[in-house]
């Protein structure tokens, strides 16, 4: 239990630092159209994906109380990615009898794990109710207890309420649970659709069952993209995790997925996949991502040297996760604080930037005094800002808006080395 409380410890000193790290693409969006509102909004408002409602009410909640401080926005993910590590360790025990120490600090130290713990959206918090419902399901499976299914009923159900994602999850431990599990999974389904009754009566299904972001495939394209989205996905989960590391990881999960009945079900999830026809994004795999590190933590028989082996993982992964530079899957505009200056002292109120997705709503966030979201063309002045890292140039931007370079004298602000700040005056 010592080494436990270590880990998370340590898991929140490492994490610290990047509570401040300017807000990415998703995360502003969700301040800016749900929780930056009245509560109402959150819970009867579903236009968007983006709006995980749990996230966005606890989001809401933590700004009326701290302020809009990167830190206080990013405050519920940051606990639920904490939580994270105990969960990983309790879930670890209750599937076997080792490599829960082990299990738990590949959770603290994963990097994917930390970028998603200080990034303000509902994915922390999804893992942490899958891994409550494994615990749930499991006591389950074992007593038939009802509180059990009474605890799964309820976080499947506020699993479901934070991202409906969770569906996978869900799927994969219904279909675990069979017959026992079968009250706690109808309670949970009944619990979901009792949570989300405001915003089903508000913005009707259709707008909580698609997606428009993640579209059907035809037959043929899904299959042959499935190889690439597999190392795509493998890539955005171990990023930042030394190769050998990856290799141990692999092998024990292929070693121990023999032992463990819960990926019975995962065979479920597969064909819920190919039924959709869709490829989502490698972030909705982040639990599945602690299962696989339980899995494969209790297939190597490091017992007596476990909390050693643990403590070599977490500084191994610490070191790689602080020295590689990676994008955040959802969006971001890395020197938009930088950009926000230079506009803060040049830019008139109302003055037009204008910035392609995904660097358009972190500009939103931060440089309220201009109009980001809504540029009037018709201004006799301009700002441009280049986002390098998604393949964004000034010619790109300006022919995505129909505007005629010719028009303007053009001047670069400055250069922030992936991204740059263009000027541009009508003649």
């Amino acid at each position: 239990m010592t080494s436990l409380i270590i880990l998370s410890i340590a898991a929140v000193i490492v994490r610290l630092p990047m509570l401040s790290r300017p807000m990415g693409t998703d995360e502003s969006a969700s301040f800016i159209y749900y929780a930056s509102h009245p509560l109402w909004v959150p819970l009867t408002i579903y236009g968007s994906p983006n709006n995980h409602i749990l996230h966005s009410v606890l989001m809401h909640i933590s700004w009326k109380i701290f302020g809009g401080a990167e830190w206080a926005l990013r405050l519920p993910a940051f606990l639920a990615g904490i939580a994270i590590i105990p969960l990983t360790y309790i879930v670890a025990r209750a599937l076997s009898d080792r490599g829960a120490l082990l299990a738990a600090s590949l959770a603290a130290a994963a990097p994917v794990l930390a970028d998603y713990s200080t990034d303000a959206r509902g994915y922390t918090l999804l893992c942490c109710f899958v891994l409550i419902c494994v615990v749930a399901m499991a006591r389950i499976m074992r007593t038939g207890s009802n509180k059990a299914a009474l605890l799964f009923a309820i976080s499947a159900a506020l699993g479901f309420y934070t991202v409906p994602v969770m569906l996978y999850p869900f799927v994969m431990l219904a279909i675990w649970g069979r017959k026992k599990g079968l009250i706690a999974v109808i309670g949970a389904f009944v619990l979901t659709i009792l949570l989300y009754a405001p915003a089903l009566v508000v913005s009707g299904f259709e707008s909580l069952i698609s997606n428009p972001y993640v579209r059907p495939f035809p037959i043929a394209i899904f299959f042959r993209g499935i190889p690439s989205y597999a190392a795509a996905v493998w890539s955005s989960m171990f990023a930042g995790i030394p190769l050998i590391i990856q290799i141990l990881v692999a092998i024990g999960f292929a070693i121990g997925i023999r032992r463990q009945p819960i990926w019975l079900g995962f065979i479920a999830v597969i064909a819920l996949i190919a039924l959709q026809r869709v490829l989502p994004f490698p972030r909705i795999w982040l639990p599945f991502l602690l299962l696989i590190f339980i899995t494969a933590a209790a297939a190597w028989p490091w017992s007596r040297t476990e909390p050693a082996i643990a403590a070599a993982v977490f500084i191994a992964l610490t070191i790689t996760g602080m020295s590689s530079s990676r994008l955040r899957e959802t969006g971001e505009l890395r020197a938009v604080r930088e950009i926000t200056r230079d506009l803060n002292r040049r830019a008139n109120p109302g003055d037009p930037v204008l910035a392609l997705p995904p660097s358009d709503i972190p500009l939103a966030f931060y440089c309220r005094r201009v109009e980001v979201l809504h540029p009037d063309l018709n201004r006799a002045r301009l700002f441009v800002v280049e986002n390098r890292d998604y393949g964004q140039t000034l010619p790109g931007t300006l022919a995505f808006f129909k505007i005629d370079p010719r028009r303007f004298v053009i001047r670069r602000v400055r250069d922030f080395g992936s991204s740059a700040l263009y000027e541009l005056d009508a003649l």
